[in-house]
């Protein structure tokens, strides 16, 4: 699951909230937070920008682009990350 949760942050170049997330993979919320979580502390994953507020959009790169309500989060799949979904199905890194 944590391979597809990545996958999905990836197609959608890391735009993307919790709760869609969380539709797409059919677990709860608190399920993809902590599978975040887990991309977080592996390495795979990094978070770009915590959380959007209205105020701060014109700093943000995606500014021009990105038609989301607040709430949503901005990640970034690192290179650890990039490279282990190139492989083939292998276990998480740590």
């Amino acid at each position: 699951m944590l391979r597809r949760l990545l996958a999905l942050i990836a197609g959608r170049q890391g735009v993307v909230s919790y709760d869609e997330l969380a539709r797409e993979l059919g677990v709860s919320r608190a399920l993809v937070e902590q599978l975040v979580a887990d991309l977080l502390r592996s390495g795979c994953l990094r978070m770009a920008i915590d959380e959007c507020v209205v105020e701060g959009c014109t700093s943000c790169p995606l500014h021009s682009s990105c038609s989301l309500p607040g709430g949503v989060r901005l990640w970034e799949l690192t290179d650890k990350g990039r490279r282990w979904l190139a492989e083939p199905q292998t276990a998480p890194p740590r």
